[in-house]
């Protein structure tokens, strides 16, 4: 166990809260931030059947109305988005929010639908998310950026903004074998989803071998998981939770496999499985309805976060255990 490693948790879930309307939404900004939350984050869907805030526009908000609480995406999808107008965007959030933003990116869904809208070809999102990250910390830290490439011009272009780190951190959301290896060359941290803690565990050794090959040095602190969760103070889950409110991604493992689900202790115990396997960084997603959402945001940062925050629930065979950094 990597007793030595800080254990942060955030929460998703933030536009089934923002399509409530404003008042709901700042109160679930305001509560998430009172409970001891770590973070919140935004996924991104341009287009599609499902509500979806954008993230950008829920990270300003969020940057404006809290003072602690970070802020990310789970993921952006930077296969489509321009890389220059992006990092200008995120350069202002994140000075406006005194350094409080992290940026997980992805290639986007395999349906062809958002690219063609995008004007993207999907066979190229690979390369065009590839070149997103290298120009946008370049645009983040010189004062003129000379590039092209098919995709992109820019000659003595700057972006004037700078954003309040000095390198906004880049984290890389793919379980698969060119995601870990674009994630051990290029990321600054791991964002997976609908992984078990087995997969997280050889995830970590592949990331640390590209890492190697590409001569960096990977944050050991940097091993995150995004995963769904459902809390209950005693008894079983109630069935619709697994099936209304699990994003069903997998069927070749079972839905407790790969999600957060019953009571306090037991989430706990599957918990420290993944970090045991060298996960230290948490993004719990509510498997729940709207009527739901505060009690469950209530109950999980009450039974979950603050013991792990405090370091009190790492080992429960010793008590606290002492965490640095």
């Amino acid at each position: 166990m990597p007793g030595s490693m800080v254990v942060r948790i955030g929460v998703a879930g933030a536009s089934s809260v923002a399509r409530q309307g404003r008042e709901t939404f700042l109160r679930y900004l305001d509560t998430v931030e009172a409970l001891g939350w770590d973070s919140v984050w935004f996924s991104d869907r341009i287009v599609g059947g499902a509500w979806r805030m954008d993230p950008l526009a829920g990270m300003a908000i969020t940057a404006g109305r809290t003072e602690r609480l970070k802020f990310g995406t789970g993921v952006l999808l930077m296969s489509m988005r321009s890389p220059v107008a992006t990092a200008r965007e995120l350069a202002t959030i994140d000075l406006l929010s005194n350094g409080r933003l992290v940026v997980g990116v992805g290639i986007g869904q395999e349906s062809t639908v958002e690219y063609e809208a995008m004007g993207v070809r999907k066979r190229d999102r690979g390369k065009r998310l590839d070149e997103a990250i290298r120009v946008m910390r370049r645009l983040w830290t010189e004062d003129s950026v000379t590039y092209e490439s098919e995709f992109l011009k820019l000659t003595e272009a700057s972006i004037q903004v700078r954003p309040a780190q000095a390198n906004i951190p880049i984290w890389i959301g793919s379980r698969t074998e060119p995601g870990l290896r674009r994630t051990g060359r290029l990321g600054d941290g791991w964002l997976p989803t609908q992984i078990t803690p087995e997969e997280v565990e050889k995830g970590i050794a592949r990331i640390k071998e590209h890492a190697a090959e590409a001569g960096r040095e990977f944050d050991p602190g940097h091993y995150g998981v995004q995963i769904s969760t459902y809390v209950v103070e005693r008894g079983s889950v109630p069935s619709e939770v697994t099936e209304r409110y699990l994003t069903a991604r997998r069927s070749d493992v079972p839905p407790e496999a790969i999600n957060l689900l019953g009571t306090p202790e037991s989430v706990k115990a599957r918990l420290r499985e993944y970090i045991d396997a060298g996960a230290t960084k948490f993004v719990f997603n509510p498997a729940c309805s709207m009527e739901e959402m505060f009690d469950q945001l209530q109950l999980q940062a009450e039974s979950i976060v603050h013991p792990f925050h405090e370091g009190t629930a790492l080992d429960p065979q010793q008590g606290r255990t002492p965490v640095v950094g």
